[in-house]
Parts: C-alpha cells; structure tokens; sequence
C-alpha cells in the first residue's frame, strides 16, 4: 500500500510539473509575440506621396533624418502614415522627448554606471574586454526591427579607422545555427556572435529587443537604450565615434 501511494505522488508530481512546463512554454511564447509585434505590411508614404513597405522606411528612419507621422488619429482606419525631414533643431529636439521614453529598463544598465562584465566572461576570455569600446546589441533573428538596424550599422562602422579598439558583441537568445543562418542574411560587421544567451540577458535584467548599450575604454555605459526609432542609429553611431577617440 505504501509503495502504492509514493507511485500515485510521483504520477500526480510529473503531472503537475509537465502543466507547469506547458504554462511557462505558452507564457514565453506570448511574452517573444508581443516583444517582437510588428506589421510588417503597413504601409507608409514618403514626402512625394509614395507608397513605401517596411523594409524601405526603416531603412530611412534608421538614417536618423526622418520621423513618422499621421495624418489623423490612430484609431481612425482612414489615417496614413508618412515620412517628414528633419531639421538638425528637430532632430535633438526629438532625441530629448524620445530617449526618456527609450531607456533601458534594466537597473544594471544605466548610462554614468560601470558596466558589469562577469556576465559577458560565460562567453568570452576577460582579457578581450581589457580597453575597448564594448558596444553589446541584444537581437533576436525574428526581430526585423533588429536585423533591419545592421545594415546601417555596417555602412558607419567601414568608416571606423581603429576598429581594434571596438568589440562588438551581438547577443542572442537564439541558437548558433538560427543566429549563424540570419547574420549570413544580414550581416553585421565585426561583429562577435554570443547566441544560447538567455543567462546573460538574465543577468542584466534585460528582456527587450532590439536594446543597444555602449561602454567607454574604462568601461562607463555612455549609451543604454531600448527599442527602434528614428534617434536610436544616429546617436547610438554618435556614442561610439565619440568614445573611440576618447
């Protein structure tokens, strides 16, 4: 009888814990919906009144020389969106309103912080960070507003004259060949590939994608934001130039 009611736990326990497994797995599976929600069908109309898809105004907006605006409200199914040029008054005007909103949630990334680094040695010999620019991108490869940013990051980091001084860590919780298969679609210049990363986005509290921090030489975060608009690229780019030659 006895050996009858430590069976009848064990089936009861394996149950349990298998819902458990199922409710987790779903919860995760909302949690990467919602982070990675885009329509990549909307269309949005250029200053001339062309229609342009997503893959065209991104590559626009990550320029950092437009924004997006309506034609009415939101809610209204009439309203059309459109690209405007902006001034160079616009442009740090809108960085001011929109970073506040942009920063990194995480309490241990915070711009005038030292960076933490022990999370990054799971991957990579401690001495590769010793005096360099340390730029850390958290993507996923279904995150097109991750994926599409690196083609714009490529065209500035050509121009880098010391690019020994820069290392890029492009930080993934996605496997090595999914990872691997995306950047080979869309690649991202000395970049160093840390994918299965779940324990170090875990470790800096991070969960939003794409975020793109930047430490200094000494390593001081001097740029720690969440999400893709139109300031991101452009003051990220500017971080990292202005940090190199610190």
């Amino acid at each position: 009888m006895k050996q009858f009611f430590l069976a009848l736990l064990c089936v009861l326990a394996i149950k349990a814990n298998g819902q458990d497994t199922v409710k987790r797995r779903i919860m995760t599976t909302r949690e990467s919906s919602f982070r990675f929600k885009l329509d990549t069908n909307q269309i949005v109309y250029d200053e001339q009144g062309k229609a342009l898809h997503y893959y065209q105004y991104e590559k626009l907006l990550n320029t950092g020389d437009y924004t997006m605006r309506l034609s009415g409200s939101p809610s209204d199914p009439a309203t059309k969106r459109y690209l405007k040029k902006l001034s160079d008054q616009e442009k740090n005007a809108q960085f001011e309103s929109v970073k506040a909103r942009m920063v990194i949630k995480s309490p241990v990334l915070q711009e005038g912080m030292s960076l933490n680094t022990m999370p990054l040695t799971r991957a990579i010999n401690a001495t590769e960070l010793d005096g360099k620019v340390i730029v850390l991108i958290f993507w996923g490869a279904d995150c097109p507003p991750c994926t599409e940013s690196f083609a714009s990051l490529n065209d500035f980091l050509k121009q880098i004259h010391n690019p020994e001084d820069l290392l890029l860590l492009a930080i993934t919780p996605d496997d090595k060949e999914v990872a691997d298969a995306k950047l080979k679609e869309k690649p991202l210049l000395y970049a160093q590939l840390l994918s299965n990363a779940r324990s170090i986005t875990k470790d800096y509290q991070l969960s939003t994608y794409p975020s793109f921090v930047v430490a200094d030489k000494s390593h001081v975060i001097r740029y720690a934001i969440s999400g893709s608009s139109s300031i991101t690229l452009p003051m990220l780019k500017s971080t990292i130039k202005a940090v190199l030659f610190q």
